[in-house]
């Protein structure tokens, strides 16, 4: 894949959804070229950012999936909205679901209701009969494979629906590491015991019978990129809707919570302009949410990051988000590396001003 564009449209805040919802569905339709691979019939998959029951910005602005939805379904897709909350909200076993429901999260969330029937819960579906094994030449970082949900066989088409966010564990949670909603959590205990905190983790599957053993690869980020090869040759395209943007810790509002009792919660600031961007390339727009979460956190206030960097200062993936070019990330060199996509080669800007554009290509360009 190469030439690919990233569409991005500026709102100036306010609080009439109209102007937002314009926005979103101008860069879907603008991205997609008109949705020129969709033919009535066909099944799309919307893959939110459902990692917890906290609403937006930890997940994914419930306008991005209403709109898109009604798009799709007014062309005549069946479409299919799914995922699976993380460790600490949903466990699952060979046995079945341990605690948590990943539909109880979507309707606490804010992101849609009990009527909403095109929602599916991916560990509703069963521990054998609700996944697929996945494993290729691109995903060397999981020499036995990964298992995802076996919705991703079904659909026709994927698209990704991020949150622009800060993670305590991978340092930022965009469009890549949207994708481990999709595994089964033996993966997810898999490539989490390869990571920082895998303790925290470890509690989470407390009472089930999953196992977290560190390979020794070191390859958390890695494994993490490498989720995105099972679903590549559907993804249509992956759209961030940032009116607010979590810029320390996450991906939850607080790491740790003890009834009303928030600790180290993560800063959210407000987008101005709020931003909605999107590309087929899941590189390319990757690259620019990783230059846009650098711009914002280049302009937090002092104690924030002082306080960020001191209860996180043990992961050092969590500084190399300031400190390592957008190119450098881990995250964009091995996606490069594995075929996913490359760095964009237009940044296409509507209402966005000079001086913030200039900002975000530097970080883009820099080596």
């Amino acid at each position: 894949m190469t030439g690919e564009k990233v569409f991005v449209e500026g709102i100036k805040p306010n609080n009439d959804n109209s102007f937002l919802r314009a926005a979103i569905k101008d860069v879907f339709l603008k991205s997609t070229n008109n949705l020129e691979w969709l033919s009535r019939g066909d099944v799309v998959l919307l893959k939110p950012a459902l990692n917890s029951d906290n609403p937006y910005p930890s997940t994914t602005h419930p306008l991005a999936i209403s709109v898109i939805l009604d798009i799709l379904s007014n062309e005549g897709a069946d479409v299919l909205l799914g995922d699976q909350s993380g460790l600490g909200h949903v466990v699952q076993d060979t046995i079945g679901v341990i605690r948590g429901h990943t539909r109880d999260n979507f309707i606490k969330s804010g992101m849609g209701t009990d009527e909403d029937q095109n929602f599916i819960s991916f560990e509703s579906k069963g521990w054998n009969e609700g996944f697929i094994h996945h494993r290729s030449d691109h995903t060397p970082s999981w020499p036995n494979g990964f298992y995802v949900t076996k919705c991703v066989e079904k659909a026709d088409h994927i698209i990704n629906l991020p949150r622009l966010s800060t993670h305590s564990q991978a340092g930022v949670t965009l469009g890549f590491k949207n994708m481990v909603g999709i595994l089964r959590d033996d993966s997810r205990m898999d490539f989490h015991a390869n990571g920082p905190f895998n303790n925290f983790i470890k509690r989470e599957a407390r009472g089930s019978t999953l196992k977290s053993v560190d390979d020794g690869s070191g390859t958390f980020i890695e494994k993490i990129v490498e989720i995105s090869d099972s679903i590549k040759e559907k993804l249509r395209v992956t759209l961030f809707v940032a009116t607010k943007a979590q810029a320390t810790f996450g991906p939850n509002q607080s790491e740790v919570k003890f009834g009303k009792l928030e600790i180290a919660k993560a800063k959210i600031v407000n987008l101005n302009p709020e931003m909605v961007f999107a590309s087929t390339d899941p590189v390319s727009v990757e690259s620019f949410a990783f230059a846009l979460m650098k711009d914002i956190r280049s302009n937090l206030p002092p104690l924030s990051k002082i306080f960020s960097s001191l209860i996180l200062s043990s992961n050092e993936i969590v500084n190399q988000v300031d400190k390592i070019p957008v190119r450098e990330q881990t995250f964009i060199r091995h996606a490069i590396d594995i075929g996913l996509g490359n760095m964009p080669d237009q940044i296409i800007t509507n209402n966005i001003p000079t001086i913030i554009r200039e900002r975000l290509e530097r970080y883009l360009k820099e080596t």
